[in-house]
């Protein structure tokens, strides 16, 4: 009888362990550590620039409104290519 190898070694399992820690501690709203983005300090502290198109995003949008009245329109899988 053998005795199989563990999938994830000490250091696989704490570094995964400290990743879900890390994890843990964001704002899920901007993913930010909410030690900082929540410090009353910080109210005032951000700016929000322009924002800027994805273009892919935007191909895709449109490729989709056009199924909008498809049967089960929301099944439908999408997805974007580079031109060459």
């Amino acid at each position: 009888m053998s005795t199989p190898e563990p999938e994830w070694s000490e250091e696989d399992q704490a570094w995964m362990l400290a990743l879900a820690e890390y994890r843990a501690g964001l704002c899920p709203a901007c993913r930010r550590p909410l030690r900082e983005c929540a410090d009353p300090d910080a109210d005032g502290g951000y700016t929000v620039p322009s924002p800027t198109r994805c273009h892919a995003t935007t191909a895709l949008l449109i490729a989709q409104e056009q199924y909008t009245e498809s049967p089960q329109a929301g099944a439908l899988l999408f997805h974007t290519e580079r031109r060459g």
